[in-house]
């Protein structure tokens, strides 16, 4: 941190956005965020070892606002993310992504929402502290692997028939993750506090995270598709099999939260089983699915993959193997 910046005031907010080899879209990124009409903040760009020129890119923006923060090796995501929060001065933490747009009034929008305490009872459930965060709606624009050709596709979330979706959402959040990184506003101790994102949850960290967070205080949230995101060529949300990975992992840490609910611990399994099975690890489906029916027997769609699953498990024990062709003369 430069002297300058160590003797100016604290901002109320401190945006963190992560960067690996990103030099196509991270100087729009940095835009979004330095046009922003809340203005009380400092932006922090973790370069993640790019090989790419993502950090001389980020470089011909002169702000007094801006701080690039080089990794010392690449720390994925989630442990980049990490590193600008040790670098981190402000009172909150909002993060963004270095291939997605902030619009104007997100921060202010925001910011406005955490000034009104939760209500007592209802979904604020009034817990000491206030609200631990705020997030708000994200507008994906196209498909995760749109075919050549097609129609730009819309979707929000949280998704409109999911309630509740602020104050107490802890259930919700087992069931499904609404709350995208670079929508979240946290308070920066409470970050602390609840143990900084996992690394190794990447690519759902995000998840993970804000389950610690509802455990602990009601999430504030603001109806409006602030955030704009768009999927780049090396989106690690494209990791189908570590995703997999890390949603089990996501599971087994949250055992003694899914424990009094069943159907929610039976339903995780049921989409692992799911993954598994397009993934053609049908060993691991039946795996999932066997947890599944353990957690809650009454419900019926692990038993129906189960039928499913098993029947492709003895078509393709049946199918003969085709032997190697011979070369051609």
């Amino acid at each position: 941190m430069s002297a300058a910046a160590a003797l100016s005031d604290p901002p109320s907010v401190s945006v963190v956005i992560p960067a690996y080899n990103r030099a196509a879209t991270i100087v729009a990124a940095i835009d979004s965020v330095l046009r922003q009409t809340w203005t009380d903040f400092e932006l922090i760009v973790v370069d993640d070892g790019s090989t790419d020129g993502t950090l001389a890119a980020a470089a011909t923006i002169t702000d007094p606002r801006l701080r690039l923060v080089p990794a010392p090796r690449n720390l994925g995501a989630a442990g980049a993310r990490n590193l600008g929060v040790e670098e981190a001065r402000g009172t909150w933490i909002a993060f963004q992504d270095s291939d997605d747009e902030w619009l104007p009034e997100k921060l202010a929008k925001q910011m406005a929402r955490l000034a009104t305490p939760p209500a007592a009872g209802g979904n604020g459930d009034g817990r000491a502290g206030g609200w631990g965060g705020c997030y708000c709606g994200l507008l994906t624009v196209g498909a995760l692997d749109a075919a050549p050709g097609a129609r730009t596709r819309l979707k929000y979330t949280p998704d409109p028939e999911r309630a509740p979706v602020e104050g107490d959402i802890l259930v919700p959040l087992l069931e499904h993750n609404m709350i995208s990184t670079q929508t979240l506003v946290v308070r920066r101790d409470l970050f602390r506090d609840l143990g900084r994102f996992d690394e190794a949850t990447t690519p759902i960290e995000d998840w993970d995270f804000v389950i610690r967070l509802a455990a602990r205080a009601p999430i504030a949230f603001v109806d409006e598709p602030l955030v704009h995101q768009r999927f780049s060529p090396n989106s690690i949300t494209r990791w189908a099999e570590r995703r997999r990975e890390s949603q089990q992992r996501l599971v087994t840490k949250n055992m003694t939260l899914f424990a009094g609910r069943p159907h929610l611990l039976a339903q995780q399994y049921y989409i692992l089983a799911g993954d598994s099975r397009k993934a053609g690890d049908l060993a691991a489906a039946r795996h999932y699915l066997a947890l599944a029916r353990k957690a809650h027997p009454a419900s019926p769609r692990p038993w129906a993959m189960t039928l499913y699953v098993t029947g492709l498990s003895l078509l393709q024990a049946s199918t003969p193997t085709r032997p190697a062709s011979s070369p051609s003369k």
